[in-house]
């Protein structure tokens, strides 16, 4: 059997190839009437163009499509996150479109584009505040956020991941084995991060060391100033490692003389000697919450999104 191109759309419906690729690629360049939209919609649905992909979307007002738009693919965590986002759209027969926000201003941009693009649903995985989050909503519905800022807050829209649970669970294992003297490293100093606000509630600011890339020369300084510290959380498993090898050139034994925990459980983590201490992200749990929720939505269902996912504390040789 002939397989049905363009052209063959372009000449039932009685109009140009180009225009039929623009209508069908959904670019902003395909004016026309909608008389000759319901005429090229025809002749897709009778040639049962693409293996019936295309018309089924124009019998169903449905494309199968998820976008997702995030502001971090270049992290090891992100990508695992993106990676969850497909797997749990395809568990439901559903493509995902990506779209890499560098900044900020080009995240509600992504969504319209991937609104043109024809997706049905939008996840957007981002550090928002509770205002460009409305904005975000405003923009695209159906919707999920992704979200890690604490002060914002759509029920039903957006999805958090719990940072301070496992901090208190890290927190809470070093106390019991009789660490006191604990602090954190990080290269934030946002009193709207969770980590630092579960942390500082804990210990205060004056256990916060807040230092960009550490050299040798400032771990020295660093346990010169602060010899009783026995115990350091850290942003991210990168530093945390980083943490590690600057130890061993100055003699300092992990765990013996000093406990390491990073964040972000990265593939590394598990594989370092030794073998980091670290925190997990419920990637695909809150994906597949995301999921459900959008298709829940398109169907005109309910879905009890939780405003909240508790991350997850895994202790190793680092403590």
């Amino acid at each position: 059997m002939k397989k049905t191109t363009l052209k063959d759309i372009a000449q039932k419906a009685g109009v140009s190839v180009a225009l039929v690729s623009n209508y069908l690629n959904r670019r902003p360049s395909a004016r026309m009437s909608e008389e000759t939209r319901k005429k090229i919609d025809a002749a897709v649905i009778e040639l049962d163009y693409h293996g019936s992909a295309i018309a089924r979307s124009l019998r169903t007002g449905k494309s199968n499509i998820i976008g997702y738009v995030s502001e971090a693919l270049r992290t090891e965590v992100s990508q695992n996150e993106m990676l969850a986002v497909f797997d749990a759209a395809s568990a439901e027969k559903y493509q995902v479109f990506v779209a890499f926000s560098v900044e900020r201003a080009n995240t509600l941009h992504n969504i319209r584009m991937l609104k043109e693009r024809g997706c049905d649903a939008i996840i957007v995985s981002g550090y928002y505040d509770q205002e460009f989050s409305e904005e975000i909503c405003r923009t695209f519905s159906p919707v999920v956020i992704l979200n890690t800022h604490p002060t914002a807050s759509i029920p039903g829209k957006i999805l958090h991941y719990d940072y301070r649970t496992a901090v208190r669970e890290a927190i809470n294992y070093l106390q019991s084995q009789g660490h006191k003297e604990i602090f954190y490293q990080t290269t934030l100093g946002d009193a709207f991060e969770q980590r630092y606000i579960e942390f500082v509630k804990n210990f205060g600011e004056e256990k916060i060391w807040n230092i960009t890339s550490p050299s040798i020369e400032d771990f020295k300084d660093f346990f010169q100033k602060h010899p009783d510290c026995s115990a350091m959380l850290h942003l991210n498993d990168f530093i945390a490692m980083r943490t590690i090898q600057n130890c061993d050139k100055l003699n300092i034994r992990i765990p013996e003389d000093l406990a390491v925990v990073g964040f972000d459980n990265i593939h590394a983590a598990e594989c370092a000697t030794p073998s980091l201490s670290t925190v997990r992200r419920p990637l695909r749990d809150a994906a597949s919450h995301a999921v459900g929720a959008l298709l829940a939505q398109l169907n005109g269902e309910k879905y009890d999104l939780p405003e909240s996912l508790p991350c997850k504390f895994i202790p190793r040789e680092s403590i």
